[in-house]
Formats: structure tokens, sequence, C-alpha cells
């Protein structure tokens, strides 16, 4: 039905003030316009009445409909009260039209005033309804079931009208004299009705928080008025007749598009409104997260700035720091051999402070840079299976050669799980000696220290550390993991970095495990690591031979070529060769020099320092491979660079072996017996 439409689809109701308007100015000029018959004969005008009165019908159910299904979604209970209204209004108006005079009998015979009586009652449902939805509250009902029992109410008035006006008509007041025409009767109930239209009118246009209130008091306003003309006409075919059954079309059309308006259009707009909303948030969330990715990207960049500035300056620093290392440990390791005479007890004595001193700032440069990789996600790790037995033997013995110096018992390991472990072995080792090694060091006099591995939570295996050490507090649990804590141990002769069990915990979660400890005073403390369990492995057999001591037997005769700026270095590698009267030391403090002095003395072995003035080690390398000397000359990094990425260039660049300072003077002999045993082969 596109009627309602026609009249304006303007969302502010200026339509239907306008229709108003212009019908009340209509309405107000009729006393001075001619009386008009429209029709001579009884059919035409039936055929005309009929075509009206179905169309109101029409119109009033669409009201119902439009209203009523307004309730599904949470509308103003209003609306249903206008729709159970109408739907009666729309039944009613179809028993009026069926009545008239000149219709065929509707169960009992027409006339004019069974018609009447239908049409007042339509009128009066349609006011009940009116005012009800103007008096009521704008919100939904709080009770769901109200809706069924108000269309049960309207349904009921229905029949109860139908019910009174078909079989006891003779019990109603007269409405309609032949020849007479209407009552004054129903002159007073039709000026009613339409004063109570009116009230509707003026109490919809109070409601000022309706944004549709105009198109409501418009159609209530008219259909007042067409009571008006129902009063006037003396005979139903005059122009009084048909205008007012005009008006009574328009006043519904109003009143639809009200509800249009309330139910579908306005929600309609919003959603719309809603959409645009959306649309700008969407755009405007987008461009704040192309900003926000921006400065996160930024960030990042800013971050792995930082990481690679502060990873450089460590590997600096400890480049620094170890170069000094390098002499003051390598001397210190030469003067306890005892080669350049006995040593008194009190130098023996200071010279072990060197020792332990210059080790303590070893260990606290390398755990400072685990600490560093460690944040900077560098860490790499190799997992693979492996059986602990001998890993824990190693542990052990590192151990138990620490605790003989301070008195302590450690106990051999109690394995009651032997599966093997998912794990870094490198790594792991340095975990459990870490545990170990403070085991021992937080230990009372005469302590013990007890070890085990057993099995963890499903899929683990735990590996337990006890001492009869102090009590931890329990207070302390979550500083113990942190950076530089040492809980007040740091004002004892105690030695530690206080680093130490944030490495482990560091390492143990990038190994997929766990770490905790208890605590009982009076008993000690239990630390326990768990890592996923790899099945069952057999030990592997044990390969290792005896450890290369300071005097390891070279059977032939070498030049060893040294290439390192700093003297310090230089002279400690003269006196490791001093007393090997078959090795020959050929040094230079430049690259460039040092490629001249291998192409001229052509040595056995060059150990080559790679952070050089001028050109540095990797690029002396590959001059010295360019070379295409035959067979290659073994060459040995030697730097206090002791990072995993620069073992890994070194080993990437062709470098036959990697050597940190300070230097392990064993470990030197031993990887010199190697490569020269390789080389003369």
């Amino acid at each position: 039905m596109m009627m309602p439409a026609a009249l304006g689809s303007g969302q502010d109701g200026r339509p239907a003030l306008l229709a108003a308007l212009v019908l009340t100015v209509l309405f107000a000029a009729m006393p001075v316009l001619p009386q008009i018959t429209l029709f001579r004969q009884l059919d035409d005008y039936l055929a005309a009445h009929q075509a009206i009165e179905t169309f109101s019908a029409v119109v009033a159910m669409l009201i119902f409909g439009i209203g009523w299904h307004a309730h599904r979604y949470d509308r103003p209970a209003n609306f249903t009260i206008l729709a159970v209204s109408f739907l009666g209004v729309a039944a009613l108006t179809v028993c009026h039209s069926m009545s008239y005079t000149g219709m065929p009998d509707f169960i009992t015979p027409s006339g004019p005033e069974k018609g009447i009586a239908f049409w007042l009652s339509m009128r009066f449902l349609a006011v009940v309804g009116l005012i009800s939805a103007a008096l009521m509250p704008w919100r939904p009902f709080r009770w769901a079931r109200w809706h069924r029992w108000l269309l049960a109410f309207a349904l009921a008035f229905v029949a109860l009208v139908i019910w009174v006006v078909l079989w006891h008509q003779d019990k109603l007041p007269r409405t309609f004299i032949p020849g007479q025409g209407l009552t004054p009767l129903k002159v007073v109930v039709e000026i009613g009705l339409s004063a109570a239209f009116l009230v509707a009118a003026i109490l919809f246009w109070r409601r000022r928080t309706v944004s549709h209130r105009h198109w409501l008091a418009g159609g209530s306003w008219v259909m007042g008025l067409s009571g008006a003309f129902f009063v006037l006409y003396t005979n139903p075919f005059d122009i009084y007749n048909q205008i007012g059954h005009l008006y009574v079309v328009v006043g519904y059309g109003l009143l639809y598009q009200g509800l249009f308006i309330g139910t579908i259009h306005e929600p309609y707009e919003q959603l719309n409104d809603s959409r645009k909303l959306l649309e700008q948030s969407h755009a405007q969330l987008e461009e704040r997260v192309s900003q926000r990715t921006a400065e996160l990207r930024d960030a990042v960049a800013a971050a792995d700035r930082a990481n690679q500035a502060k990873s450089d300056f460590l590997s600096s620093m400890s480049h620094e720091l170890r170069t000094p290392l390098n002499a003051v440990l390598g001397f210190a390791q030469l003067l306890q051999t005892g080669r350049s005479g006995p040593l008194t007890e009190k130098q023996s004595r200071q010279l072990d402070h060197i020792v332990k001193g210059g080790q303590h700032l070893l260990d606290l440069i390398s755990e400072v840079l685990d600490l560093a990789r460690i944040e900077a996600g560098k860490l790499a790790l190799s997992l693979e299976p492996v059986a602990p037995a001998q890993l824990l033997d190693e542990c052990l013995a590192l151990a138990r050669a620490s605790a003989q110096r301070s008195g302590v018992t450690v106990g051999d390991w109690q394995v009651e799980d032997h599966r093997a472990v998912l794990i870094d072995y490198t790594r792991f080792k340095q975990v459990l000696l870490n545990l170990m090694s403070n085991a021992v060091k937080y230990n009372r006099p005469q302590g013990l220290v007890t070890l085990s591995v057993k099995p963890g939570t499903p899929g683990f295996v735990r590996f337990v550390v006890t001492d009869t050490g102090p009590c931890i507090p329990e207070s302390a649990r979550a500083e113990l993991f942190q950076p530089f804590s040492r809980l007040g141990a740091e004002l004892s002769e105690v030695e530690g970095t206080g680093i130490g069990l944030t490495i482990t915990r560091r390492l143990i979660e990038a190994m997929d495990g766990r770490i905790d400890f208890s605590s009982v005073v009076g008993e000690g403390s239990s630390f326990w690591v768990e890592v996923p369990a790899a099945g069952d492995l057999a030990a592997p057999a044990d390969e290792s031979g005896p450890s290369p001591s300071l005097s390891a037997e070279i059977g032939q005769p070498f030049t060893l070529l040294y290439i390192e700026d700093n003297p310090a270095n230089l002279h400690l590698m003269q006196e490791i060769l001093a007393d090997v009267a078959r090795a020959r030391l050929v040094s230079a403090h430049t690259a460039e020099l040092g490629l001249e002095l291998a192409v001229r003395d052509r040595p056995d072995i060059i150990v080559l320092d790679i952070n050089l003035p001028g050109m540095d080690g990797f690029a002396a390398l590959a001059a010295l491979r360019a070379e295409g000397a035959a067979p290659p000359v073994p060459v040995i990094a030697l730097t206090a660079n002791a990072s995993v990425t620069a073992q890994r260039r070194a080993e990437q660049a062709g470098f036959d072996a990697y050597l940190t300072k300070p230097l392990d003077i064993p470990r030197f002999w031993a990887t010199l017996a190697e490569l020269l045993s390789v080389s003369k082969a």
C-alpha cells in the first residue's frame, strides 16, 4: 500500500501537519459550499461506499500488521495498542460495509441502524486505542504476555459487538429514523467521539520525545474532523457523507505512516546512521592501526638497534676485559707450574688470590654475556636426546673439586629415573653446575650436598640438588630469580654474581623445562629442575681420553706464527712455548705483517687474533687461503669474543679451531697436537 507514502516521506512530520491543515481549512469552508448530491442511484452509492470502506479496512490491517510486528523487536508497547485496536477496526469496518442499506443480508437484514451500530463501535475502538497509546509511557511492556492479552481483548470486543448487533439490535437505542434522519443520540455520540479524536491528537502532539508524533497527531485530528461530517449530512448521497469517509481514509493513512516511521523507517535510518558511523569508525580504526603498526615497526627497529648496540657494547667490553685477563691468568698459571722456580707459601697464597679473583671476574663476564644473549633471544640451543649418566659424572667431579676446598661433602647421584632427556648438553651441564656450585657455596661448614634423579611430572625427569645450608624465606621466592639478587649474601665472604639463578631459569625454560625450590628451617634447601624425557637410551661409550697436560707431547718440531697486537698476549705465548725446544715462535703485531711472515717462513700452524688493527682476522684468513698453500696451514682463532655468533662465523669462515681468552693452556696444547698431527699426516 503506497498511498500513505504519497502523503510524504519526511520523517519530521511536516507532510502530516500540512495535510491536517488543508483538511481543516476544507472543513471550515464546507458550510459556505453548495450542497452537492454525488449519487442518484443506490447501487452507485453502494459501489463507491464499498470501495472506500474496503480501502479503509485494508489500511487498518496494514496498521495492525506493522504495529504488531514491532513487539518482536523490543519496540514501545504503544505500537501494540494501536495494532490490536485497528485489527478490531478493520473487522468492524467490514461488518459495517456489509450491513449498509441495499447490501445483501449479513446474517440479519441489512439496514442503516445496523450499519451505524458497527460504525460507532469501530470509531469507539479506534479512539480508545489512540488515547491509550498517547497516554502510555513510550516503552516496551514489562510483561511480554501483555501483547497477547491486548489482542485477545480487542477480538473479544469485536465478537461482543457482532453478537449484540446481529442478535440483539432491538435492545440498542435508535440512531436513525426513516424519513427523519439521524437521532439526537447518534449526533451526540458522534460529536463525543470526534472530540475524543481531537483530544488524542493533542496528546500525541505533546509527546515531544516521540519523533513521529506529528503523523499520529495529524491522523487523530483528521479522524476527529471526519466525525463532524457524519453529523451534518441529511442524505447518505450528499457530499458530507462522502467527504467524511475520505477523511477517515486519510486519517488511517497518516496513522499508518506514523507507525511505519516509528517501527521501520526510523530504525532503518538509525541502522543506516550506525552503519555510516561504523564505516567511519572502521576507517579511523584502520588509520589508527596503520599508525600504530608504523609506531610498533619503528619501536621494534629501535629495540633491535638498542639490542644490537647492547650486544656490540657487551662484546666490546668482553674483549676489552678478557684481553688483560688473558695476561693475568696466563702468567698466573705459568707461575703456579713452578717452571721459574719454587714459590714460597706466601707467594703461592697470593698467586691463588690472583687466579681466584681473575677467574671470578671471568665468570662474571661470561654470565653477563649469557644473560644478554638470552634476553636478546640470540641464545642458540641444540636440543638432542641425551643419556645423562656421563653428564652427571662430569658435573659431580667438578663439584667435588670445589667442595673439598670448602669442607663440604658431595654425595653420589641417586638415580631412580634412567630415561634420556631432551636437552642442550652444554647448557644443561651449565645449569647443574650452577645449582651444585650454589649448594656448596651457601652450605654450612662440614655440610652435605645430596643429588638425585627421579621421575617428575608426567613426561619429565627431575634433577634435585639438596644442601644443608640456611633456609631461604618464602617471601624471597620471587626475588631469588631476579638478576643481581643475592638475598644479602653480597655482604658475606661468599663470592657470587647474583645472576647465576637468573640464567639457570632462562636456560631451563628455553629447554621447555621448569625450575623451583623448597626450603625448610634447620634442614636446608632443595633446588630441582625438570626437563622433557626423551625415552630410554644407552649411555654412550666413554670416548674422553686423559686430559692433556701442560707438557703435551708433540712428536715433531714445528713453527707457530702468532698474529697478535697486544704485547702482553705475545709475551704470554712466548712463555708458553719457551721450554718446548722443538717449538719455534714467529710473531707479528698486524695482519699485514703476519701475511708477509706466513709467505716467508711457511709456519706449520698459525694462531690468529680476530680483532686486529686495520685488517681483521677474518680478512687475514681469507688472504691466507687465497695464497693457495698445499696443504693449507691450520689456523686457530684466538680471541676475547666468546659469543656463539662469533664462533659460528669463525667456523663458516674456515678457521680450524676457535679458542677464547683467557687462554686455557691445556686445551691450547691439545688443539695444537690435534691440528699438527693432521697437517703432518
